[in-house]
């Protein structure tokens, strides 16, 4: 239900929470604490039309904007204690292997985010850049909801990877870039999964990672002559049959990473409009 309060509406709310905000002292608010101080209020009100039925309390009548506030904020509390749950959760079986980047966002950042995470007055700010991409967006999310999403994403992640023996996965990242344990800013899976690809139509064991130049023929014949539409079919085909079999057909990993199917399919096809595939690939180092 969309709840679009007016600023006389708001304007009680925003008193009451400056009034908090300086410990009484509530005219010596700046214009920029203001701003803050509605962006918060407004967080609040987005995150109970979000997530406000878990409360029980959804109304189809429309409800006074403090009300509405105090039940958005306890619902951005909520999710923080789910998001370091979640956090718990992970770190029971994460693995960086020897990323910086994902280090230092991960295991680095986030800690120091549930210390710093401010849910009255400053909900709005998820504090962390997230250096480290995940194959899912969150660009339009902001605050808890940003963090939140971004753990999940990491979930899966760090779930799929967990198949492949973590050497297998050093070395495939060794020959895409010998340094990247210090340079690698992209995301692993992207890589990985993409190798699958190019292993599965090369009939090539895909737990080993072992994507090489001469693979390059099976994966142009296969591909060849086909638009992007049926590129894009033929690489959603693979990982069905990918995610039935080694997966056990987790749907929801399943629907994660399908979202990179597009991708590929543009990047596959521009690889052999211009002869190459193998930088397409990664198979930029071969040794060994």
């Amino acid at each position: 239900m969309d709840m679009d309060y007016t600023m006389e509406e708001l304007l009680p709310v925003v008193e009451k929470l400056t009034f908090q905000f300086t410990s009484g002292d509530s005219s010596s608010v700046t214009y920029e604490t203001a701003r803050m101080l509605m962006e918060a209020i407004l967080y609040c009100i987005e995150e109970y039309e979000k997530e406000g039925n878990e409360f029980g309390v959804r109304s189809e009548n429309r409800q006074e904007a403090a009300y509405v506030y105090k039940l958005g904020y306890e619902a951005v509390r909520e999710k923080v204690y789910k998001a370091k749950e979640l956090y718990e959760n992970i770190l029971k079986d994460f693995k960086d292997y020897g990323l910086r980047n994902l280090k230092e966002t991960f295991l680095d950042g986030m800690p120091a985010f549930f210390i710093r995470y401010d849910p009255k007055f400053k909900p709005q700010d998820h504090l962390l850049t997230l250096d480290y991409p995940t194959v899912g967006v969150i660009t339009n999310l902001k605050g808890i909801d940003a963090i939140y999403q971004y753990l999940c994403n990491i979930k899966l992640e760090n779930d799929f990877l967990q198949v492949f023996a973590p050497e297998n996965i050093a070395r495939r990242l060794e020959r895409l870039m010998p340094d990247y344990k210090e340079a690698y800013y992209d995301n692993m899976c992207d890589a990985v999964l993409l190798t699958i690809i190019g292993c599965y139509i090369a009939d090539k064991s895909i737990g080993q990672l072992d994507l090489r130049d001469e693979d390059m023929i099976a994966v142009q014949e296969y591909f060849e002559g086909n638009d992007i539409e049926i590129i894009e079919g033929k690489i959603q085909h693979i990982l069905a049959v990918l995610f039935q079999q080694v997966f056990s057909g987790k749907e929801e990993m399943k629907a994660y990473f399908m979202q990179s199917s597009r991708n590929y399919a543009v990047r596959i096809m521009n690889g052999i409009q211009n002869n190459s595939l193998s930088g397409v690939f990664g198979l930029y180092h071969q040794f060994g």
